[in-house]
C-alpha cells in the first residue's frame, strides 16, 4: 500500500495536509509542530480511534484539536482495493472520529470491503497490534513488546501459515482444564475424594447414627410449639410494618401528585421557552456578539483616529496657496509677472512722422532739400536707438522678475507636494476605516437583530444587548426551574411506583405491635430454627445413611462409580498436564527456529548501522535482544549499550521483524518518529542508507526533528528521495 495524501484536524493540525510520494519521505520538522501528532493521526486512520480509554492521557482526549473543531481526517491511498479515500469524522461529540467512509479515489462509489473496525487490516494484512509492534517505529517505543498478535503471526511464519492460535491462547485453555480438575483443594477431583471420605465415614457412623435418630424426632417435636409461638408475634411485628409502609405509599403518592403539579405550572409559564440546546446555542451567538461589539469599538476608534488625521491633512493643505490643484497643475499654473515687454507700433510711424515734419521745416526754411533729407533721417534714426534702448531695458527688468517667480513657484509646488499626498494618504486610511466601521457594524446589526427575533419568541419587549442577556439569564432560570421539578416529579413518581409495587398486602392479623422487639423475637427464632434445621439436617443424614444401609449393594456400586470416575478424571489430569510440557516444550522449539532467523537478519541490519562494529543479535523468548561484538565472546543486553547503540539495535530488531512478518504482498508502510535522534552523524548516514534501499520495496515515512537526514540525503541522494519541511512551532 502508498500513501499518498493525508489531511488532519487533529490536536495541533488544523486543516493540515502532507503530499506524500512512493518510497522514502522525510518529514523534517521542529519539535511541538505535530510530527507525533501526523503518525497518530495516520494509525487512527487506519485503525480507528479508541473511544472506550478513559484515562487521561487516552487519544481522543490529547488529539482533540487546539482551534475546538470537531476531529476528522483524509487518507488518500493505493492499494489493493484500487485508488481509495478514507474519511473519519466526528458526527456526534461523544464519538469523536465515530462517522466512517471509504469511497474509491474521485468517485462516491463506496469500498465494502472496507468498514470502520477492519480498515487496517483489510489495507495492510495486519491487525492494529502487529502494527504497532513492527512497522509503527517510535523514539520513545523503539523496544519490541510481545503480544497475542504478533505471536500468532511469528508462529504463522515458522508452521502451518494459519494465524487463529498461539501459544498463550492454546496454554491458557489447558491451564483451564487442569485447574477444574485439581486446583489446590478445588476441581472435580478434590471432590470426589472428599465425596468418598463421606461415604466411608457414612458407613463407619449408621449405627450410631440410628441410634440417635428417635431423640433427634422428640427434640423436634418439642421445637414445634416454641416456634409456632414466636412467628406468631412476628407476624403481629409484620402486620404493623405492612400497616406503616402502606401509609408511605399513600405519602408518597401525594408526593408525586404535588410535583405533577408544580411541573405542570412551570410548563405552563414556559410554553414558548426554547429547549436547553437552542438557549445555549444563543447564548454562544450572544457571547460572540459581545465580541463583534469589541470589533465595532475597535473600528470606530480607528475610523476616528483616521478622521481626525485626515481633517488636519486637509486643514494643512488648504492652507496653501496652491489648493485645490494637483501638483501638476500647481507646476503649471501661468506666472503673475505681467505682460511681456513689446516694441511700441507707434513709434516707427511716430519717428518717421517727426523726421518729415522736421526735414519739411527745414526745406522751407533753408531751401536745401539734402539738409532737409539728412536731418529727417537723422531724427528718425535717433528715436528709433532711443525707442530700442527702452525697450531692451524693460524686457531686462521683464525676465528677471519672471524667473524670480518660477523659482517661487518651484519651491511652492515642493512644499505642497507633501502636503497633498499626505492628504491623499489620510483619506485613503479614513475612507478604509469608514467602510471597516461600516461592515462590522452592520455583521453587529444583523446578529443583534437575529438574536432578538428568537428572543422575541418568548420575551417580546427586548431591545438590546443588555436585555438580551437579561432575558438569557431569565430562560435559562425558568428552564433550570422545570428541569429541576420535573427531576423531583420523575423522582417522587418512581419512589410512588417501588413503593406500590412492593407495597405488602393489607395485614390479615392485628396490627397491634407485641411488646417484644422484633429484634429479640427474631434472635429467638434464629436460635429455635437453628436447632431444628441442625436436627433435621442430622435426622435426614442418618435416615437417608439409614435407607443406603439397607441396600449394601447400592452403596458398594457408589464408592466403586466413584473409584472408578477418580481414576479416570486422574489420567485425564495426568494426559493434560503431559500436554502442557508437550506445548511448553513446541513452544520452545518454535522460538528456537523463528528467534535465531530474527536474530541472524537483525544482525545484518545492525553490522550495517554500526559499521561492522556487531555482528550478533540474540533474542530471548521476550523478544529482548542482545548484541556481541566480534572480538567478544559473549553479547551485552541493550540496558548495557548506549542510548545511541540500544536505539539502533531496537531499530535493527524492529526493521527485521517487518520484513519478516509483514505480508510480502501488502508492502506495509513504515512509519519512524524521531527513531534516529540518538544516531550520530555516521551511523544515522548507515540508516538511512538502508532505509533508501529499504525504500525501494515499501513507503517510508521518517518524521525528524533535525536537518540532518534531508541534509545527508540532498548530498548523497539526490532526487532519490522525497523532502517535506513543516512549518514551525506556533
Amino acid at each position: 500500500m502508498q500513501i499518498k495524501r493525508l489531511a488532519a484536524t487533529f490536536g495541533r493540525l488544523e486543516q493540515d495536509q502532507l503530499e506524500l510520494e512512493p518510497g522514502l519521505n522525510v518529514i523534517e520538522a521542529p519539535n511541538e509542530s505535530g510530527k507525533s501528532t501526523w503518525t497518530a493521526f495516520l494509525r487512527v486512520m487506519l485503525y480507528g480511534l479508541n473511544t472506550r480509554d478513559r484515562s487521561p492521557n487516552a487519544d481522543k482526549r490529547r488529539y482533540m484539536p487546539w482551534s475546538g473543531s470537531a476531529m476528522e481526517g483524509v487518507l488518500d491511498a493505493s492499494s489493493d482495493l484500487g485508488e481509495v479515500t478514507i474519511l473519519r469524522r466526528t458526527a456526534r461529540a461523544n464519538s469523536p472520529m465515530g462517522s466512517f467512509s471509504a469511497v474509491y479515489t474521485g468517485t462516491t462509489d463506496p469500498v465494502k470491503e472496507l468498514t470502520a473496525a477492519g480498515c487496517g487490516e483489510a489495507l495492510l494484512g495486519i491487525p492494529q497490534d502487529v502494527f504497532e509492534r513492527s512497522a509503527y517505529i517510535r523514539q520513545t517505543g523503539l523496544a519490541v513488546e510481545q503480544s497475542k498478535a504478533l505471536e500468532q503471526r511469528i508462529t504463522a511464519l515458522v508452521t502451518t501459515g494459519e494465524e487463529d492460535t498461539s501459544f498463550t491462547g492454546a496454554a491458557e485453555q489447558l491451564r483451564r482444564q487442569l485447574n477444574a480438575r485439581r486446583h489446590n483443594k478445588t476441581g472435580l477431583l478434590p471432590q470426589i475424594e472428599e465425596e468418598q471420605r463421606a461415604l466411608r465415614a457414612a458407613m463407619d457412623q449408621l449405627d450410631a447414627l440410628a441410634a440417635s435418630a428417635g431423640q433427634t424426632r422428640r427434640a423436634l417435636e418439642a421445637l414445634r410449639p416454641q416456634i409456632e409461638e414466636v412467628e406468631t408475634l412476628l407476624a403481629r411485628h409484620d402486620a404493623a410494618d405492612q400497616a406503616d409502609e402502606l401509609r408511605k405509599v399513600e405519602s408518597a403518592r401525594l408526593d408525586a401528585g404535588s410535583a405533577r403539579d408544580r411541573v405542570k405550572t412551570l410548563e405552563s409559564n414556559s410554553r414558548a421557552l426554547p429547549t436547553r440546546p437552542e438557549l445555549e446555542a444563543l447564548q454562544g451567538r450572544v457571547e460572540a456578539l459581545s465580541s463583534i461589539n469589541d470589533a465595532v469599538d475597535s473600528a470606530k476608534s480607528r475610523l476616528d483616529l483616521t478622521s481626525h488625521n485626515l481633517r488636519q491633512a486637509e486643514k494643512a493643505l488648504n492652507a496653501h496657496a496652491f489648493a485645490g490643484l494637483t501638483p501638476a497643475e500647481a507646476a503649471s499654473a501661468p506666472l503673475e509677472t505681467g505682460p511681456k515687454p513689446a516694441m511700441p507700433r507707434w513709434v516707427l510711424p511716430a519717428a518717421l512722422l517727426a523726421g518729415l515734419l522736421l526735414g519739411g521745416v527745414n526745406a522751407f526754411f533753408t531751401h536745401l532739400w539734402l539738409v532737409a533729407v539728412g536731418s529727417c533721417l537723422g531724427l528718425f534714426g535717433l528715436a528709433m536707438v532711443v525707442s530700442f534702448w527702452l525697450f531692451q531695458k524693460r524686457k531686462k527688468k521683464w525676465d528677471a522678475n519672471s524667473a524670480q517667480l518660477e523659482q517661487q513657484r518651484e519651491e511652492a509646488v515642493a512644499e505642497y507636494t507633501p502636503l497633498y499626498e499626505a492628504e491623499a494618504e489620510a483619506r485613503a486610511k479614513q475612507q478604509a476605516a469608514q467602510a471597516a466601521w461600516e461592515a462590522v457594524s452592520a455583521s453587529a446589526a444583523t446578529n443583534l437583530d437575529s438574536i432578538l427575533t428568537q428572543l422575541r419568541s418568548f420575551r417580546p419587549l427586548v431591545r438590546n444587548l443588555p436585555e438580551a442577556c437579561e432575558a438569557l439569564n431569565d430562560a435559562f432560570l425558568l428552564r433550570g426551574k422545570l428541569e429541576q421539578a420535573q427531576r423531583r416529579e420523575d423522582e417522587a413518581r418512581h419512589r410512588w411506583e417501588a413503593l406500590r409495587d412492593a407495597a405488602p398486602p393489607i395485614p390479615s392479623v392485628p396490627a397491634q405491635r407485641p411488646d417484644i422487639s422484633r429484634e429479640q423475637l427474631r434472635l429467638r427464632l434464629t436460635q429455635l430454627q437453628s436447632q431444628d434445621a441442625s436436627l433435621r439436617r442430622e435426622l435426614h443424614t442418618t435416615l437417608g445413611r439409614i435407607q443406603a444401609q439397607g441396600d449394601p449393594e447400592e452403596l458398594r456400586q457408589r464408592v466403586q462409580a466413584l473409584t472408578e470416575n477418580q481414576a479416570a478424571l486422574q489420567k485425564e489430569f495426568d494426559a493434560i498436564a503431559l500436554a502442557m510440557e508437550v506445548l511448553a516444550l513446541s513452544n520452545a522449539t518454535l522460538q528456537t527456529r523463528f528467534s535465531p532467523a530474527l536474530g541472524e537478519r537483525a544482525a545484518s541490519i545492525f553490522s550495517s548501522l554500526t559499521n561492522g562494529r556487531y555482528n550478533r543479535v540474540l533474542l530471548d523468548r521476550a523478544m529482548t535482544p542482545s548484541a556481541q561484538q566480534p572480538d567478544q565472546l559473549s553479547p551485552h543486553e541493550g540496558s548495557q549499550l548506549s542510548q545511541g547503540t540500544a536505539d539502533q539495535l531496537y531499530l535493527a530488531v524492529r526493521l527485521a521483524i517487518c520484513e519478516m512478518v509483514l505480508p510480502a504482498g501488502r508492502a506495509v508502510p513504515i512509519v519512524l518518529d524521531d527513531a534516529l535522534v540518538n544516531f550520530d552523524d555516521q551511523r544515522m548516514a548507515a540508516a538511512l542508507d538502508y532505509l533508501l534501499t529499504v525504500s525501494g520495496r515499501r513507503q517510508i515515512l521518517l518524521f525528524t526533528c533535525q536537518k540532518r537526514e534531508g541534509d545527508y540525503l540532498n548530498w548523497a541522494y539526490p532526487n532519490r528521495f522525497h523532502h517535506i519541511k513543516l512549518g514551525t512551532a506556533q
